[in-house]
């Protein structure tokens, strides 16, 4: 009988058959790499704030659940009404104070909620602009008692005016045509007529249909190019970001790719899994622009 600290006995042929001493060695199983600077957490983030330092991030970008009970392989999104409103608050409060003084908040949300959380959200910090995102639904039929609702609310919010904005990386270049028009001597050298408009508060965005290349397995997977615009313009390049609702990894995935620290949080291990590869595709591509779709083999977060 040996005991656990023993030094192994090496196998001969008269103590182990011949095929096992030919067989090749099992390979670790190792987890996608994730970049520098980017957290993924497997956890709650309001058992897991305390851990982050007041006033050290940049951005908050929150897409939390919206209370209307969708399955994210918990009990989640089962709070309504009153409930939800009240869960809202508390994590907000325990969220804003980990801003810095020029830091941003922007926040995912239904239109039968938001003026709450808006009201409540102006109490704490400057509202700076309500967003709606059309999601660009085609015309199916639907409900017949009232209009059918294709938008979700988006609240951006700051610490104070002199918070940290910056519009020229998500500016809309103008098409050929416009270019022409404005050719005029009054507009020659204008910086807006060379590098593009400014976005607008409606900002029409395909949402992810199964078949779009950026499409995981997440149920209310917010598109790359909305959380990218924000990342751009709300955080200085090497600002850090936080997430308290991660999901499938957006926001970590347009931090890696512009070069911003991130620290995200899910309670769903299945979503942090597809969060990590989904990273680790930006870190493994030479320009850091992978393509966003995560493979169909996913290992589990053990952060």
């Amino acid at each position: 009988m040996r005991d656990e600290f023993d030094e192994p006995q090496q196998a001969t042929s008269e103590t182990a058959p011949a095929e096992e001493l030919l067989a090749p060695e099992a390979p670790a199983l190792l987890l996608p790499q994730v970049p520098a600077g980017i957290q993924l957490l497997n956890r709650d983030f309001l058992t897991d704030v305390a851990n982050i330092p007041d006033g050290s991030i940049d951005l908050i970008l929150c897409d939390p659940p919206y209370g209307l009970g969708k399955d994210y392989g918990n009990d989640s999104d089962m709070r309504s009404g009153d409930d939800f409103l009240a869960w809202t608050r508390g994590w907000l409060e325990l969220a804003i104070p980990k801003l810095k003084p020029w830091g941003s908040l922007y926040i995912f949300c239904t239109w039968q909620y938001a003026p709450e959380i808006f009201s409540f959200l102006k109490t704490k910090l400057l509202m700076i602009n309500e967003i709606i995102w059309d999601r660009r639904v085609p015309s199916m039929g639907g409900t017949t008692r009232r209009f059918t609702s294709v938008h979700d609310n988006i609240g951006f919010f700051a610490v104070s005016k002199d918070y940290y904005f910056d519009l020229d990386p998500v500016r809309i270049p103008y098409d050929a045509a416009t270019k022409k028009a404005r050719s005029r001597k009054l507009f020659e050298g204008s910086k807006w007529l060379e590098l593009g408009y400014n976005p607008k508060d409606v900002w029409s965005v395909s949402r992810l249909h199964r078949q779009h290349a950026e499409r995981v397995d997440h149920p209310t997977q917010k598109p790359l190019e909305i959380v990218e615009r924000m990342v751009l313009a709300s955080c200085p390049k090497g600002g850090r970001v936080l997430d308290p609702f991660m999901g499938s990894g957006t926001t970590a995935v347009a931090c890696a790719r512009q070069q911003r620290e991130f620290v995200g949080y899910e309670i769903n291990e299945s979503y942090c899994a597809i969060a990590r590869e989904r990273v680790s595709a930006v870190a493994a591509t030479p320009a850091g622009r992978a393509p966003v779709k995560a493979g169909a083999q996913r290992q589990p977060e053990v952060q």
